[in-house]
């Protein structure tokens, strides 16, 4: 049919990486869709200036038994037409999660090929219907603004070969705007051969379910019901997208990434927000960023992290967001983490100067010392991250190690009137609003007696401050190597 070779060349002429592309992969599954945009792309590729090259790939699942007719077929298509093809079984299906797992085999393979001919980009035969059945099951089981759209007709996409290795091609579903009943009619118009998979019949499978018994009752109450979705989509795509561009714009003020504590946001933005804004901003977050790691989450996920933002009251609080992940609020800061994070102290690690007047390495970029004060001049001190004067004795100058924090440890203090009292470590920071990762990763400088001399880079305690006609000045020191 005429018209349906024009809506898919219209299609791809308005497309610039099409018009760009050099090399472009099929991905021919045997059955009518995948078959019509076969020869729809062959035919059009004809007709170009400087036709692209064509390359054909069909990926075997072996899970029905007319598998090898569609392997068979698309071999004869890629043969009568003279193009390079690709074949390739799955030689130990999956037993579980069984679609999904056939799918990632097969993007898998489609990754190796676009590698192997340097694709520039996949097409696949998705069309109309498959668009409205995913809408329609994505609404049954819960979706968000970003899954409403269905399915994106022309996107970059990450792809993985089977070693990990990271391929990005640009998708293309040039169908996407045709109904199938318009796909079997071109079939049927050029005479094309093709497979019908017999288990899209079985209503065992939710798709099939959405397929035969949901959306035909929609299309007899309203025959352009595919005609309104697709209308629909189109409007949610550029909704989105509209979206999307102002949440990038605001982004670098509302979030930061750390490699320790996964993701941080930044709760005075948030706030300054008004209230749909922050709503929308928050799903984003979630749906652009957080699903690298929680690929599915819930609405109330989301009002949980916003009733956390705007709650003064609590600046303070913590709560599970699923069975790996917990999200923690910190004063100005919210922490999303594995829960396997949460807290984690090494109370384990510790590291002595064993050597005076020598440095000694604590950490990848972390260095500290006892020297003698002569051998540093002033402004050579004040350039370190934390320097303090201490007065010991010969017998006193060996023991002195830094850890980091452990329940019951206290400091020796001065109340400025010339009286001592003991201050917990872990008061001092909650009296200071130390954010809990930073607690647990600040190093203590202690004695041989285990006493905690000083909070590295914030206080120190009174214990040998004092001038003693036997005891010579000394200079802890500690500093941070630039990377």
């Amino acid at each position: 049919m005429e018209k349906t070779i024009m809506k898919v060349e219209n299609q791809l002429d308005a497309w610039r990486e099409w018009q760009q592309a050099k090399v472009v992969l099929l991905a021919v599954s045997g059955g009518v869709d995948s078959v019509v945009l076969f020869d729809i792309i062959y035919k059009l590729n004809q007709k170009l200036e400087q036709p692209k090259k064509i390359v054909l790939a069909h990926f075997n699942h072996h899970l029905r038994p007319e598998s090898d007719i569609d392997a068979n077929l698309a071999k004869t298509l890629a043969e009568k037409h003279q193009i390079i093809y690709y074949v390739k079984s799955w030689d130990n299906p999956a037993t579980k999660n069984v679609e999904a797992a056939a799918r990632d085999a097969r993007y898998q393979f489609f990754a190796e090929v676009i590698e192997n001919e340097a694709v520039d980009i996949l097409l696949t035969g998705h069309h109309l219907n498959d668009l409205a059945e995913t809408v329609l099951m994505r609404l049954t089981r819960g979706t968000s603004l970003k899954g409403l759209r269905g399915i994106e007709a022309n996107y970059r996409r990450l792809l993985m070969t089977v070693d990990k290795r990271p391929v990005y091609v640009q998708m293309m579903r040039p169908l996407l705007t045709i109904p199938k009943t318009e796909l079997y009619d071109y079939a049927a118009d050029n005479d094309l051969g093709y497979v019908e998979d017999v288990s899209n019949q079985d209503t065992k499978y939710f798709r099939n379910r959405i397929r035969h018994q949901v959306l035909p009752v929609f299309e007899q109450e309203n025959p352009s019901f595919l005609e309104n979705m697709l209308a629909l989509q189109e409007q949610l795509q550029a909704s989105y997208s509209v979206h999307y561009a102002n949440y990038l714009k605001h982004e670098p003020m509302l979030l930061m990434y750390s490699e320790k504590m996964r993701w941080v946001l930044y709760v005075p933005a948030f706030v300054e927000l008004e209230e749909n804004q922050r709503k929308v901003f928050l799903a984003l977050f979630f749906e652009e960023r957080l699903v690298e790691d929680i690929p599915t989450y819930t609405k109330e996920a989301i009002d949980r992290v916003e009733q956390v933002i705007m709650n003064d009251r609590l600046p303070n609080s913590s709560f599970q967001l699923n069975e790996n992940w917990v999200v923690r609020r910190e004063y100005d800061f919210i922490y999303i983490q594995p829960k396997e994070e949460e807290n984690q102290i090494d109370q384990k690690l510790s590291v002595q100067i064993k050597h005076l007047n020598h440095w000694h390495i604590i950490s990848e970029n972390e260095q500290i010392g006892l020297f003698d004060e002569r051998y540093f001049s002033t402004s050579q001190v004040l350039e370190m991250d934390y320097s303090l004067r201490l007065y010991l004795k010969p017998d006193q100058l060996r023991g002195f190690y830094v850890r980091h924090r452990k329940d019951g440890d206290r400091l020796a203090l001065n109340d400025g009137h010339g009286d001592i009292f003991h201050k917990k470590v872990s008061r001092y920071m909650i009296d200071n609003k130390i954010p809990l990762n930073d607690r647990n990763q600040m190093w203590l400088l202690c004695d041989r007696q285990e006493e905690v001399i000083a909070i590295i880079g914030h206080i120190s305690s009174r214990n040998y401050r004092h001038r003693h006609p036997a005891a010579e000045s000394y200079l802890f020191l500690y500093r941070k190597m630039q990377d």
